[in-house]
């Protein structure tokens, strides 16, 4: 499993993937800070859990986009830049639709 998850973080551990983790999560921190009833449990779109991922994503994408790269397996597993991608992705569709 930590070989998985090393290749993995390394096919994520290039420039451009890196870029986009990281604009894709200040974006989604500033749609946050624009807009926070958007994002509350009682009258957005979004339920607890649903918050705390992205609270999640957005932390992993702000760590994989500047640069950071953890050196155990265990925290680049906890902090997986494909998985926090596709999380925010999947919010901003969420939000548009």
């Amino acid at each position: 499993m930590a070989h998985i998850i090393a290749s993995l973080y390394a096919f994520m551990d290039k420039s451009p993937l890196r870029a986009l983790s990281l604009i894709l999560a200040l974006a989604f921190a500033g749609a946050i800070f624009w807009d926070p009833t958007r994002f509350a449990a009682a009258t957005g779109v979004f339920s607890v859990w649903q918050g705390f991922l992205m609270i999640w994503a957005v932390c992993a994408g702000v760590i994989h986009g500047v640069g950071f790269r953890p050196r155990r397996v265990l925290w680049q597993g906890i902090f997986c830049p494909m998985l926090a991608d596709i999380v925010l992705l999947t919010a901003f569709v969420i939000l548009v639709l």
